[in-house]
């Protein structure tokens, strides 16, 4: 069998708004939920306003709050801090008949700005809406495939793929830069769905991080895998994992690659070299909202002079992201 052609390997969003009405409590009563956003986003709902009009009446009040920041808010991906911010809060407790101080009192600890303090379990509740029931992660790991990763925010991701001379993938090369959501985070799950049951080893090599444990289920052509940062971080932390997964020899061809991405991110960047032997006839990329559904925003891609292609979503929200292909030559 021949080698794998092993070339170079290359080193938010906006909002949704609350339901136009929603269920109601009795006039004025303050919210009893203990945190900032749980009470925002309770006295919104009471109050039936969606976040438009909430925006409407800030500007009307000379506070100029952006829909997107009120729905980062109420979400609890970020807390009020600037000035004007704190202005809007107190303005928004009288707007929504709220008693002086309601929302105020509960800005007494500071978070990290932006997307990276995604709440416990967002990423989690997404994951249930991509994956198909009896999908290989959730066998791999049981009730725990829905905590996947959950304390995690993924920053970037950019994967690298690599065809041998039969067609095969035999390397994938990862690199993952996450931003802890909560103390004490200390290990990433990865997880690779192989296209060929028939694959009979993987072999993971860490070149930043240290891998803890690998859990290859070949009935199920999935290979789960813990990478250690060395350390736990702390709330807002970043760690950078890299590493490859090298697939055991395989002789049935391999036509598609995608990733799960269960929230948005930054970036992601998927890259596949095939072998010059064995180069495609026809290469796209697509998107899938779900597991189980359809191919969408299909666009050919073209092969550049290193026989590769790439897709780098302008905008990643959630989602599986993929190329496919059809290679020439017969079948081996």
């Amino acid at each position: 069998m021949n080698q794998p052609y092993h070339p170079p390997v290359p080193d938010e969003t906006g909002y949704r708004t609350a339901a136009e009405t929603a269920d109601r409590t009795v006039g004025g009563q303050p919210p009893t939920r203990n945190t900032f956003d749980e009470a925002f986003r309770t006295a919104l709902k009471a109050s039936g306003l969606s976040l438009q009009r909430l925006h409407h009446h800030l500007g009307q009040r000379g506070v100029a709050v952006s829909p997107v920041t009120l729905s980062h808010w109420q979400r609890g991906r970020s807390q009020p801090e600037r000035r004007q911010s704190l202005r809007a809060v107190a303005e928004i407790e009288d707007i929504l008949g709220l008693p002086r101080g309601a929302l105020q009192t509960l800005l007494t600890s500071r978070r990290p700005r932006g997307r990276a303090v995604s709440t416990p379990g967002e990423s989690s509740e997404a994951l249930s809406r991509i994956l198909s029931p009896g999908a290989p992660l959730e066998v791999v790991l049981g009730a725990d495939a829905y905590r996947f990763n959950e304390d995690l925010v993924s920053l970037s991701v950019q994967e690298t793929v690599l065809l041998d001379a039969y067609g095969c993938i035999a390397r994938y090369a990862v690199s993952h830069v996450v931003r802890a959501a909560q103390d004490g985070v200390s290990r990433l799950t990865a997880h690779h769905n192989l296209d060929d049951i028939e694959t009979p080893s993987v072999q993971v090599a860490v070149q930043c991080g240290r891998l803890e444990a690998l859990r290859f289920r070949q009935e199920l052509g999935s290979a789960v895998f813990d990478i250690g940062f060395g350390r736990p971080l702390r709330r807002g932390d970043t760690a950078i994992v890299d590493y490859t997964l090298d697939v055991g020899p395989r002789w049935k061809p391999s036509d598609h690659h995608e990733r799960t991405l269960a929230v948005p991110v930054r970036q992601y960047l998927l890259h596949i070299f095939f072998h010059p032997d064995r180069l495609p006839s026809v290469v796209f990329g697509y998107y899938k909202q779900a597991s189980g559904a359809e191919r969408r925003d299909i666009r050919p891609l073209v092969l550049d002079a290193s026989h590769s292609v790439h897709i780098m979503p302008a905008k990643c929200t959630g989602g599986i992201y993929g190329i496919a292909w059809e290679q020439e030559g017969p079948d081996r």
